[in-house]
């Protein structure tokens, strides 16, 4: 049975703010192709966008990205429920739940005027999870008939438990049921991909604007792959076209937030999110909004390094760390202590308890205990110190925790040096991905409702579990949870309760605080959903005069 997410993210922001900001956008006295004042919403982000590659896109950058200029079979509403995209509705599972039949919608078209039909989907789900792709999202694919002799080599893609059955209909086999399914299948993992022109693109596929096919409210616009800025323009051949108000979406990179104030209060911004003392700044600005997500920003430990190999010394950064302080001291931004790995915001459909509540306060902060496994660790070890790096984005909030991490952790572990390696978004998961790093910061919300969601990041096999942490018994649990009790929710949840606490046995991760985003908003911005699951839809955003 699905999760839902608890009542107080279960209610969106839907940002109609008044107050203080900026002058409505610049190009608002230009006029559009019916002469009427075009409609431009300028947004900052803190990162570059990575790929336009549907089976690529894993960052939340991308995600967000995708979002605008691509639509799958179902979106999320602003309460974070599922509701028919491209599909005509949602879709009903056979009496043994594993099969689907889901429907299309006749009207969808690709940015170049080719329908959108089943087999758009169908070479979508294909291509990401060959191997030869290397995509890491394809382990949402699990549960999907034949999906693991896939990934093993032993099928060929075209085995995937999803067919076509006409132009405008598809056929969805599951292995075993998945309680989540629908909720799975509005993420831009599931997206469509239009054959013909992707196979003409070959490698250069989703790595510029121009090798970039549309299927939702906009197209990708003016980025090259590393671009500092891009724009989203209304897509004309969209099937809702006559309902999205905005004529383009002017994205701009701003990792300084001070620098992103001044372009806000200057009128040449209209959303931004801010973070650490620029919040308390703006405490009487009418702008301001928070939105209170369930996620997490946490480290990861390199397990294959030769300190971060021992449990001792992971449990011993573990245990300086102090999560109330990162949230409360070092950013001071909406963002709450982490009591575990799995934030609040999940709850047992049975009970209505929320995880996090049940799983108890999991995170620890015990300077003299850290001391003493250091020590041991070092013996174990056979060294006298040592020296590690964190590696981070470089964006101010990254920078404030690495600096924060890196100042209690060399203080209070004798011997070992801490340095900080602040690197472009993109390369820091370039990185990440082929372990080279020894600690790295990152941060995860819930593609789906969910905790397993959270939990399958540690799994062994998982593509994102980049430290390589293994543990047999937790990927047993995890199992249990996605395969054994798939239709028992009380044995789902207690199995996922005991593999959240075998994480806070073993460390493999360090969860540093629960992911708050802080937003100053154009108050002639109306629409903004920004609700608990998926990233805002620009389709529903106008400009008012």
């Amino acid at each position: 049975m699905r999760k839902r997410l608890i009542s107080a993210l279960a209610i969106a922001l839907i940002l109609t703010v008044a107050g203080c900001g900026g002058n409505s956008s610049k190009e608002a006295s230009t006029k559009n192709d019916k002469g009427e004042a075009k409609q431009v919403f300028h947004v900052a982000i803190g990162s570059e966008l990575p790929t336009a590659d549907v089976s690529l896109a894993m960052d939340n950058v991308s995600v967000e990205a995708m979002s605008q200029f691509m639509e799958g079979l179902y979106e999320f509403d602003v309460n974070g429920d599922v509701q028919p995209a491209l599909a005509a509705e949602i879709a009903k599972p056979s009496k043994d739940g594993l099969v689907y039949t889901i429907k299309l919608k006749e009207d969808g078209k690709w940015s170049n005027g080719d329908n959108v039909t089943a087999k758009d989907f169908v070479y979508s789900w294909q291509r990401t999870v060959d191997p030869a792709t290397a995509a890491e999202q394809s382990y949402y694919f699990e549960g999907i008939k034949n999906y693991e002799a896939i990934a093993k080599g032993e099928l060929p893609p075209t085995e995937l438990g999803i067919k076509a059955v006409n132009d405008y209909e598809l056929e969805l086999t599951l292995e075993h049921p998945i309680p989540y399914i629908n909720s799975l299948i509005a993420i831009p993992a599931f997206f469509p991909m239009n054959q013909k022109f992707v196979e003409e693109q070959g490698d250069k596929f989703g790595t510029s604007s121009e090798t970039t096919l549309s299927n939702g409210p906009f197209t990708l616009e003016d980025w090259n792959g590393t671009s500092m800025s891009w724009k989203y323009v209304k897509n004309d051949q969209y099937r809702e076209k006559d309902e999205v108000d905005l004529d383009e979406v002017q994205m701009q990179v701003i990792k300084e937030t001070s620098s992103g104030i001044n372009l806000f209060k200057d009128g040449q911004l209209d959303d931004l999110v801010i973070s650490g003392e620029f919040v308390a700044h703006e405490q009487d600005n009418e702008a301001l909004q928070i939105r209170e997500m369930p996620g997490t920003y946490y480290i990861s430990y390199n397990t294959k390094k030769e300190i971060l190999s021992n449990l001792k010394a992971r449990e011993a950064i573990s245990l300086v760390i102090d999560s109330d302080q990162i949230a409360k001291n070092v950013l001071n931004d909406g963002s709450k202590k982490a009591t575990g790995f799995v934030p609040f915001g999940f709850t047992n459909a049975d009970n209505g308890e929320d995880f996090a509540e049940d799983a108890g306060e999991l995170t620890k902060t015990d300077v003299k205990k850290a001391k003493a496994l250091w020590a041991e660790a070092k013996e174990e070890l056979g060294i006298d110190g040592g020296d590690i790096t964190i590696l981070a984005s470089d964006i101010d909030s990254s920078k404030k925790v690495s600096e924060y991490l890196q100042g209690v952790i060399s203080e209070n572990l004798d011997g070992l040096t801490v340095k900080v390696n602040a690197v472009p978004f993109k390369n820091r998961l370039e990185r990440s991905r082929s372990g080279d790093f020894d600690i790295v910061l990152g941060g995860w919300t819930p593609v789906y409702a969910d905790p397993i969601d959270f939990l399958n990041l540690f799994k062994s096999s998982n593509s994102n579990n980049f430290g390589k942490w293994s543990d047999p018994e937790y990927d047993k649990l995890l199992k249990e949870a996605s395969e054994d009790y798939a239709l028992d929710n009380q044995k789902r949840w207690d199995s996922m309760l005991k593999a959240q606490e075998l994480l806070f046995t073993e460390h493999p991760v360090t969860p540093l605080y629960q992911i708050s985003e802080v937003h100053l908003v154009n108050p002639k911005v109306k629409g903004l959903e920004l609700g608990p699951l998926g990233s805002p839809y620009y389709k529903k955003v106008s400009i008012t005069e």
